[in-house]
């Protein structure tokens, strides 16, 4: 009954709704761009988090665990100071900000100046609560987060990004793709019963080991957000998420030791900081090269794939390269086009993939279908903006 109550007592923190307002303006944000770009929305509202449930369901299972029977404590107080960064964080209108290693390091950082506040300050009882607040904690966390989001990085395939057309430095357009991605993680958490009852006498608590507490349903925010312009969006997902995978070992492994030493646990949000940075630093050092997705003279890229459409439904991957339509050569969106009103009833694609090999796709036309089939290309055609979706 206790965790069923503990459910309901979720509405009361604001994670939950900084994830949906967060998840709403970003939607509605890149809904307007993808009209402007190519006279169509792409993707449905709210994909930014589509996918990202089964994997947060199991990371907030084991946190569940590894909280309630390793009798980890966070007191309401640091709750609300964690979805007040989280707040801070969001105002930037970016998901990088939401990783875990940033929240709940600002956080760290945050209990770490809590003793050279005023005098006076430091006699409000949240003020104090907090200075108890130990770090590992916080560590814990951070690293079992932090494998979450790694795991999100490495389910990514091509169809989880958004593409995004933008000129070149030469003035040429190009194309890039968007991640983001947005996670709720639920887990139960114990909180002090004497940090509860003064403010809210009607929580129900449970006692264990002599000591009251209460049991809350925290739906913590996972953010993460990547640019991806001079390689594949699939590669340099994965690239990011072994990366990230490697960084959250490291973390735990010093979080273990910060019980036998605490103060390994500042070490921990240090090295998170560091090691997050260094990994988008790698990446931004790895997309510096020539666009991936920009003119080629044997065919027409695919800069994205619209969710369900004749296209999705016959395979075609962003970043593949389409050289014939029906046997006839295409170089540009053009002429893709004008052999598809030649084609009649059928269409016999053959495109080139990532590692160079050609294959073959075909399906039957209706009249239903997008005018492209459900494609977008780095180009602008002269007729994208009066031809719509519907």
């Amino acid at each position: 009954m206790e965790f069923i109550e503990g459910i309901g007592r979720m509405f009361s923190l604001p994670f939950l709704y900084i994830a949906v307002g967060m998840v709403v303006w970003l939607s509605a944000k890149r809904i307007k761009q993808e009209r402007s770009a190519f006279g169509t929305r792409v993707f449905d509202r709210f994909s930014e988090w589509k996918g990202t449930w089964s994997t947060a369901l199991s990371s907030g299972i084991l946190l569940s665990v590894a909280g309630v029977a390793g009798g980890i404590v966070l007191s309401f107080p640091l709750l609300i100071l964690i979805a007040g960064v989280l707040l801070l964080v969001s105002l930037t209108g970016r998901l990088t900000w939401h990783s875990s290693v940033y929240t709940l390091g600002i956080t760290a950082l945050f209990l770490l100046v809590l003793p050279f506040l005023p005098g006076e300050w430091q006699d409000y009882s949240w003020i104090e609560t907090l200075q108890e607040t130990p770090l590992t904690g916080i560590t814990v966390l951070m690293s079992v987060l932090l494998f979450t989001e790694s795991l999100l990085l490495l389910k990514t395939t091509p169809s989880d990004t958004f593409p995004e057309r933008t000129k070149g430095r030469r003035g040429m357009w190009i194309g890039q793709h968007r991640g983001r991605r947005l996670a709720i993680v639920p887990f139960f958490a114990l909180i002090p019963g004497g940090a509860v009852e003064p403010f809210a006498s009607w929580w129900p608590l449970i006692s264990i080991g002599g000591e009251s507490f209460g049991i809350v349903l925290v739906p913590f925010v996972l953010g993460m957000e990547w640019l991806v312009r001079g390689q594949s969006p699939e590669t340099a997902s994965k690239t990011i998420g072994r990366h990230t995978f490697l960084a959250a070992v490291l973390i735990l492994m010093l979080t273990i030791g910060s019980f036998f030493f605490e103060p390994l646990a500042l070490a921990v949000v240090a090295v998170g900081i560091i090691a997050r940075e260094l990994i988008y630093t790698g990446h931004r050092a790895r997309e510096n090269k020539t666009p991936f997705f920009s003119s080629h003279p044997q065919g027409v890229r695919i800069l994205g794939v619209i969710p369900n459409s004749s296209a999705a439904q016959m395979g075609l991957i962003p970043g593949e390269l389409i050289m014939r339509v029906n046997n006839i050569p295409v170089r540009s969106e053009s002429q893709f086009y004008e052999a598809l009103q030649n084609t009649g009833a059928f269409a016999k694609i053959e495109v080139c993939d990532e590692r160079g090999e050609n294959r073959y796709v075909q399906r039957a036309l209706y009249e239903s279908d997008h005018y492209e089939l459900g494609l977008v290309f780095v180009e602008p055609p002269t007729h994208e903006t009066s031809v719509g979706f519907f």
